[in-house]
């Protein structure tokens, strides 16, 4: 069942999440960098869900959903940032459960700096670019303007642009 499927149709709970666990947990891999706590925070979103399911489940209900699970990453980013925890777990771990085998050094720099972006311009492009949302659903899930939205995507973006460029210069492109 995808995403359009599970939009304002008529399914339960449980087919719900059988629908939407890869790309939600996906989504919340990238905001966190920490496949446990990921799959902890999924599961909260599901709770939170269910707990409204009435009055969401004719609308869309992923789209509550990831909203949820947005917020509460964004709130854990927050956290994290105040206790200065080491976050565990890469991207790389999208590779282990897509079952691919990982490029060795292929994520690793993406990995770097969405994790040095702020918690809501990693949101923005993890919404925009890995969930395909567009401005709109974006402002949204995230409570915010599509304004914001645009400067966000723009400030981030910007910082990879530069990442990459640093990369290409350390790596010896540009003799």
């Amino acid at each position: 069942m995808n995403a359009q499927e599970v939009r304002g149709a008529e399914i339960t709970f449980d087919e719900f999440v059988t629908a939407t666990a890869g790309r939600l947990l996906r989504t919340a891999v990238f905001m966190v960098y920490d496949r446990h706590l990921a799959e902890d925070l999924l599961q909260t979103a599901y709770e939170r869900t269910a707990r409204r399911w009435r009055r969401v489940a004719g609308g869309n209900p992923e789209a509550y959903a990831r909203r949820v699970l947005v917020n509460l990453a964004i709130d854990e980013n927050k956290r994290r940032a105040r206790r200065r925890d080491t976050p565990v777990g890469t991207a790389a771990d999208l590779e282990r459960l897509a079952g691919a085998t990982p490029v060795p050094g292929g994520a690793g720099d993406l990995d770097e700096v969405l994790r040095a972006l702020p918690a809501k311009q990693r949101a923005v492009v993890v919404l925009r670019y890995w969930c395909d949302l567009g401005e709109h659903e974006i402002a949204e899930t995230l409570g915010i303007s599509r304004g914001t939205v645009k400067s966000h995507t723009s400030r981030a973006m910007a910082a990879l642009r530069a990442h990459m460029a640093a990369g290409a210069h350390e790596g010896g492109r540009g003799e």
